[in-house]
Parts: structure tokens; C-alpha cells; sequence
């Protein structure tokens, strides 16, 4: 997770404040507010992939917002940034503010080294409180590979792995079909990765 700002507790409301004028982003945990670390040039590219393809797809159904939008989630007093986030139909704001939904239906997250633990845990059980969410990605930025958790009718969760560049995944909650090669499209990875390093997603 990133890093704490102060061991003090905020409202809401003075959070929202201090977001508006801040030189960084921040995102809001139950009080406390943690400053966001920048993004990878790799995190971008993957972000803009993604959020292309799928508004290209649904225009006029469902809109994808790459990092600028907050989400709230109301059941544990929480704001956070997620990578990607996919409304399909009308948007509903948090107070009626234009930066900030309740109701995504698709969350994606661009895993570094310094998040990837935090995105699989404990931001993975806050995002299940959301009412609308149907669906949890995460993307590797170091190797083609990505992780789905799909909610079924009954509560639990479906995991899913798909690997390898030339793969293609399906993302359920907006019955849509990617190709891994397209979302890494001129992303450039450090080094190719060996069979035992796509099994450590």
C-alpha cells in the first residue's frame, strides 16, 4: 500500500477537500489517508489498452475511466483509485460529485511489485463490498498475464488465470473478449519470461 500522510483521522468530507487542491492522489481508508505512488510508463500503456478497446466496443452502453475517477465504497468508509473502472448504463455519484461512483460493475487493477500484494488481499475484500461489482481483474505488468475474479449467483467468487501473449481473455461482466497481445500492445517487458516465472502471478 502506499504511504500514510499523517496519524490522523479525516472525515469524508475533509479528505474531499484536500483532494482538490492536492499536487498528488491520494486514496481514503477508514480515516486515514495514504498518498499514491505514480504510475509506470508500463501501467499506462496497459490502462490505455484496456479502456480503448472496451469503449471502442460499448460506446453508448459502457464507459471505462482509466485512474481518474474515485470509487466509494460505502460499507467500510473507503475511497480508492482503481486502475480501470467500467460503468455500464447510468453512473451513480457519490453526492452527486462528477469524480467520484458508487456503482462500477468492472474493476481493474495493473499489479507493481510495491501494490500486487495489497490489489489480491485486502483491496480485493474491500471491492466486494460494492453491491454492483460483478468482476475483479488484475493485469500483470511484468509478464502477459492476467488474473479474473468473477462473482457468481451465490456469492462466491470464480478465479481465473489466463497466460501467455497469445492468449485471450474474456472479460464476463461485460461479455467481451480481449486479446492478450492487444492489451500489451508496446508494452515492453524487462525480459522474457520462463515457464517458472508466469507460475508466480
Amino acid at each position: 500500500m502506499s504511504a500514510l500522510l499523517k496519524e490522523k483521522l479525516y472525515t469524508p468530507t475533509e479528505y474531499l477537500a484536500l483532494e482538490e487542491t492536492a499536487e498528488y492522489r491520494s486514496e481514503y481508508v477508514n480515516g486515514l489517508i495514504y498518498q499514491m505512488a505514480g504510475a509506470s510508463v508500463r501501467n499506462v500503456d496497459i490502462t490505455f489498452n484496456i479502456t480503448s478497446k472496451i469503449n471502442e466496443k460499448f460506446r453508448g452502453k459502457c464507459r471505462g475511466y482509466a485512474s481518474e475517477i474515485k470509487v466509494w465504497v460505502d460499507a467500510v468508509n473507503t475511497f480508492f483509485y482503481p486502475d480501470i473502472t467500467v460503468i455500464c448504463g447510468e453512473k451513480d455519484f457519490y453526492k452527486n460529485r462528477k469524480d467520484t461512483v458508487i456503482n462500477p460493475i468492472l474493476l481493474i487493477e495493473v499489479l507493481s511489485k510495491s501494490t500486487k500484494e495489497y490489489d489480491k488481499n485486502d483491496k480485493f475484500l474491500t471491492y466486494q463490498k460494492i453491491e454492483t461489482i460483478q468482476e475483479y481483474v488484475l493485469i500483470s505488468q511484468n509478464r502477459p498475464a492476467v488474473q479474473q475474479y468473477i462473482k457468481q449467483t451465490d456469492g462466491s467468487w470464480k478465479y481465473l488465470a489466463t497466460i501467455g501473449i497469445d492468449s485471450e481473455v474474456t472479460f464476463e461482466s461485460v461479455e467481451t473478449t480481449l486479446k492478450l497481445e492487444d492489451i500489451y500492445d508496446l508494452v515492453e517487458f524487462d525480459e522474457e519470461p520462463n515457464e517458472k516465472q508466469l507460475r508466480k502471478i
